[in-house]
């Protein structure tokens, strides 16, 4: 038996994070991209099932094997055909600039119709890929989940986003950046990528509420190195840049932030 999934929204949030995108709700349970259970799916999030409160069976998540995919070759074709007026134009909606989504491996997939972001393990390989478009955030299908790393040069501290496009507006301050695939995911790859580039420490960049939190501890302990957390001041970091937002801004409050070691 299929099971079908609708995709959360302003109006019908996840029952799990109370967050509007990226998580799932079934006939059996949710599928949330930010809080954990015993049940990971092939996603990246994980399986809540119902109560039996609410009435509705209890039920494991359909078991699929995803096909294989070259993301490599995938993301390198669209990368390729990527117009510059178009990365522009996105970036205006946005309010980043182009070069901040070049450094992230933006490209626009047609047959998606969806802009493009390679996820890559902590040595740089493409390991899956990241679509979004005005439907939602999803992935290719097949695509293993992996973290978004920011080709600039590096420092020694690495800022640990969530997401490509706050990613990509750590890039816009100037920062050295990661962006891990949700609040709770992606220590191991971001720990690799930090040792290869002999970071000295860590700022977890999270939102503002549990989940955000919690994830950003989390993955700031499986690092091995001395972490902060930073919370903008708005919604996310892209907004933070939208607004104005500046390194000084940032760099003056983690002074003021007690560094785990």
């Amino acid at each position: 038996m299929e099971l079908s999934f609708t995709r959360v929204s302003k109006a019908s949030p996840c029952p799990q994070c109370g967050k509007p995108d990226w998580c799932t709700v079934g006939d059996y349970g949710v599928v949330c991209m930010r809080v954990q259970s015993p049940k990971p799916v092939k996603n990246g999030g994980w399986f809540h099932p119902f109560d039996a409160a609410r009435g509705r069976p209890v039920a494991p998540p359909p078991r699929r094997q995803p096909p294989t995919i070259n993301a490599i070759a995938l993301h390198r074709a669209w990368l390729g055909a990527t117009k510059a007026e178009a990365l522009a134009a996105f970036a205006a909606t946005l309010g980043l600039s182009a070069p901040s989504l070049a450094a992230v491996g933006a490209a626009w997939a047609p047959q998606h119709a969806a802009w493009a972001f390679p996820m890559r393990d902590g040595h740089g390989n493409v390991v899956g890929i990241r679509l979004r478009n005005e439907r939602g955030k999803f992935a290719v299908r097949g695509s293993r989940q992996g973290v978004f790393l920011a080709a600039v040069p590096a420092q020694k501290t690495v800022f640990v986003c969530e997401g490509p496009t706050d990613t990509a507006a750590a890039v816009e301050l100037g920062l050295f950046a990661a962006g891990r695939p949700n609040c709770c995911c992606g220590g191991l790859d971001v720990r690799a990528f930090a040792r290869r580039h002999k970071c000295a420490n860590a700022v977890m960049v999270s939102d503002n509420d549990k989940p955000g939190l919690d994830g950003a501890r989390k993955i700031g302990g499986e690092l091995g190195l001395p972490y902060a957390v930073y919370v903008p001041p708005v919604k996310d970091l892209r907004e933070f840049v939208g607004l104005g937002g500046t390194r000084a801004m940032i760099e003056n409050t983690l002074k003021q932030i007690v560094w785990n070691v």
